[in-house]
């Protein structure tokens, strides 16, 4: 009896070898695929800030490549790869470019026979202008535009919508075509008041 039990002990040992041997590295492959998604995540994360709102176009490294977004202006993903054979381990993370300034300038109206009260900002951050100061003209700007990176965005051009019904007569300062949206319907037939 004993004979029989040693053998189908070992019977099942055998076949069980496998699984048990798996199971007792699986975490430490575990945390070889932790580690190198770590390492991966920061390179992408610190490549995608340095980038960030800058107008210099993005070069690749070692670990380390970009992508244009399709259908985006000024958008890029980039791809940071870090880890070997099974335990490679990738990241992705997205970043838009700062428009250079001279993209950013919709013009003073002429041509439209537009004249406006105050002088179209040269540079946008992605904040929307609080409902005080729906188009940061009356300080917030002032107060805020170096740490922002850029004016505000005027509440009617929070959103495409928003643009497209809204009347140029009562903009502040020129926002026609803002952000690629196009030439407002209403631009051209300025009100002669």
């Amino acid at each position: 009896m004993n004979i029989v039990g040693t053998m189908v002990g070992m019977s099942l040992m055998a076949t069980a070898a496998p699984a048990v041997l798996q199971m007792s590295i699986a975490p430490a492959e575990a945390q070889v695929r932790a580690r190198n998604f770590a390492v991966a995540e920061t390179a992408a994360v610190v490549f995608a800030a340095t980038y960030e709102g800058t107008t210099d176009i993005p070069v690749d490294t070692d670990t380390c490549t970009t992508s244009e977004r399709e259908g985006t202006q000024n958008a890029y993903s980039v791809t940071c790869t870090h880890g070997t054979g099974q335990y490679v381990q990738s990241v992705t993370r997205a970043f838009r470019l700062a428009v250079p300034e001279q993209d950013l300038v919709n013009g003073d109206g002429a041509g439209s026979g537009r004249t406006f009260a105050f002088e179209t900002p040269t540079r946008y951050s992605g904040h929307q202008c609080p409902i005080d100061d729906p188009w940061g003209v009356y300080g917030y700007n002032d107060r805020y535009y170096q740490a922002l990176g850029g004016a505000c965005k005027p509440i009617d051009a929070w959103t495409q919508v928003k643009y497209q019904f809204s009347d140029p007569d009562a903009w502040l300062y020129d926002i026609n075509n803002i952000n690629g949206w196009g030439d407002h319907p209403d631009y051209d037939n300025a009100s002669s008041t």
